[in-house]
């Protein structure tokens, strides 16, 4: 299959060395030429000179540029023949009418991942438009398999998924950081620290989805009446803690609906 991206930039190049396999050529630009240069000797990696050849030689092209620079690529792909090609756009804010609009292209897609995407790991929501049928539908769920679970999610829920999905990953490394240095300040080295954090929260990641048990379930099992675990889930609740997380994700929602 051959797939274009326009951009290798952080989410480009997480795309690109991704979704990698012998059985897809990519076709690839970015305007900063010394990033594709390690690219150069891969045989199944294309590197274009102009959009127009992304674009004309992929069925799928990725555009994943920078905010300041989408619209003026659309631009040049609206003075392109749509042959059968898609626009997969990663441009948070971008819907999938004003793509549409800009490219004057009907075969339009929108996703959302995440930086942990790059593991397998992630979660990708994905948008099309109305005129894209069921098969081409699957057909590119099934491309994008290698990003993680791959979620398909009504357009005006992409800001609210955006702030779990997107900027979440650095609010759990917040939290991490945070047990991380209580860990610190009752004495163990922040090496220790660290592993013993990253693998509890592992753990209980897997342990709820192998019980099946909802979280205040967990809570409960740890927590002996009058013990150390509720005194500490105690001391969270009085300062708020529940609530500044529920307050740090409404204000990054509302900040997201103004770009």
């Amino acid at each position: 299959m051959n797939i274009g991206i326009i951009g290798i930039g952080n989410i480009g190049s997480m795309l690109l060395e991704t979704l990698q396999n012998k059985e897809h050529t990519f076709h690839i630009i970015n305007r900063t030429r010394s990033k594709l240069k390690k690219y150069e000797k891969i045989g199944n990696i294309k590197i274009c000179k102009s959009i127009k050849d992304v674009y004309k030689n992929s069925k799928y092209v990725f555009v994943s540029v920078k905010p300041q620079h989408i619209d003026e690529v659309f631009k040049e792909i609206s003075e392109l023949e749509e042959d059968g090609n898609y626009i997969i756009s990663t441009a948070a804010g971008k819907e999938i009418n004003e793509i549409s609009e800009k490219s004057k292209k009907n075969n339009v897609v929108r996703i959302m991942p995440t930086v942990i995407s790059k593991i397998g790991k992630g979660v990708t929501a994905i948008a099309f438009h109305e005129t894209i049928v069921r098969d081409e539908k699957k057909e590119i769920i099934e491309l994008l398999k290698p990003l993680g679970k791959v979620l398909e999610l009504e357009e005006e829920k992409f800001d609210a998924f955006t702030i779990l999905n997107s900027s979440g990953p650095a609010f759990v490394a917040f939290i991490l950081e945070s047990f991380i240095e209580g860990a610190i300040n009752i004495g163990l080295h922040a090496d220790t620290a660290k592993d013993i954090v990253l693998k509890t929260f592992e753990g209980s990641i897997r342990f709820l989805e192998k019980e099946e048990i909802d979280l205040s379930e967990l809570k409960y099992r740890v927590s002996s009446p009058g013990g150390v675990t509720i005194k500490g889930l105690y001391e969270l609740e009085q300062k708020g803690t529940k609530g500044a997380i529920m307050k740090a994700v409404y204000e990054s929602y509302l900040k997201n609906k103004e770009l």
